[in-house]
């Protein structure tokens, strides 16, 4: 058996190695993660990481030998490596990134040479991009190229896979109406928030909503009205929300927030704000129910640690401040 025989056969068995590991793994970071560590492994490069490429959005699922420097970079669709590869979907094999059209494309302080980007295909979209790279010049073979040609393959079966079952997921905590979270998802999260503001010592403020009056206009237009009433509301919130807020659909006509790192008098001023944003809005048939005035929203506000430091505590302290603010007249927040 002569060398490139034996070349063949390990990269042979590389795949086989990396299909078998990935070949049962649904969740989308496992499975990137596991490849950029395979790949690493078998090819002699500085760094290997997947960017993988949405609808509305590019991000860096995974990566290894980058550290924090790559994940200071914002990726988008115009960036001239990626725009080359969506429009062309071809591979880009680059020995000396200075006599490139690409030189302008890696991030400043880098010290590449030598690259490979494969695109990962799935149903003749470009989802995502293999990339790896060297400080050496013209680092890379034929070999590496068939490698990672053979590899994008089986890497496209697997994330098409992850991204199926990333749908099925969320559609499992997304409200059908409102296009919001869910409960279930709001029980995980903020569990998960407080047992992060608990360990680092973060404030951490939950808002309860509730629509004013809602029953009576339920009553009056009916629930298909209503319904569109609740998905206007669900609009209304993920325009106003803050990168590091999530809402909710509590249950019925009751929503919720979950603010991070938020303290209460900076939680009241946000509620304040959707207060404002929902009393401007028109709603269809809102001045039946309330002559001469808009539809409402009512809001209690409870933070972490000051008001509560159990779940139950803080959603309690959360609903009796919601509670109070119906009582004094709606159309209010009180914290």
């Amino acid at each position: 058996m002569d060398s490139k025989d034996n070349v063949d056969l390990k990269i042979l068995k590389a795949i086989y190695g990396i299909a078998s590991s990935i070949g049962s793994e649904l969740e989308l970071k496992k499975v990137c993660d596991l490849i950029v560590e395979k790949v690493f492994r078998v090819i002699n490069c500085n760094g290997c990481a997947i960017i993988l490429i949405d609808e509305d959005k590019v991000r860096l699922q995974s990566e290894i030998g980058f550290g924090k420097s790559i994940r200071q970079v914002e990726f988008s669709r115009e960036m001239p490596l990626i725009k080359y590869i969506l429009s062309t979907k071809n591979k880009l094999f680059i020995g000396n990134i200075e006599n490139s059209y690409f030189k302008y494309s890696i991030p400043r302080g880098e010290k590449t040479t030598s690259m490979i980007c494969i695109p990962i295909i799935v149903n003749e979209d470009v989802k995502g991009i293999i990339y790896i790279d060297s400080k050496k010049t013209n680092a890379f073979s034929s070999k590496h190229e068939y490698f990672l040609n053979i590899l994008a393959h089986e890497i496209s079966i697997a994330i098409e896979r992850a991204l199926n079952y990333e749908k099925i997921k969320k559609l499992t905590l997304i409200d059908e109406l409102t296009g919001v979270y869910n409960r279930r998802k709001f029980d995980m999260d903020l569990k998960d928030a407080l047992n992060e503001a608990i360990r680092y010592v973060k404030n951490l403020s939950l808002l309860m909503i509730d629509i004013d009056l809602f029953k009576t206009y339920n009553d009056v237009h009916g629930h298909q009205k209503g319904d569109m009433v609740l998905r206007k509301i669900g609009k209304i919130f993920l325009e106003n929300k803050r990168k590091t807020d999530r809402v909710y659909r509590y249950g019925g006509e009751e929503f919720s927030f979950i603010c991070t790192e938020t303290n209460k008098e900076n939680a009241r001023i946000f509620a304040e704000r959707l207060r404002y944003a929902i009393s401007k809005s028109k709603f269809d048939g809102e001045e039946v129910i309330i002559p001469g005035k808009s539809l409402t929203i009512s809001i209690g506000v409870s933070t972490f640690p000051f008001d509560a430091t159990r779940m139950d505590e803080l959603i309690k302290h959360a609903d009796d401040a919601l509670y109070r603010a119906k009582a004094a007249g709606r159309n209010r927040v009180i914290a």
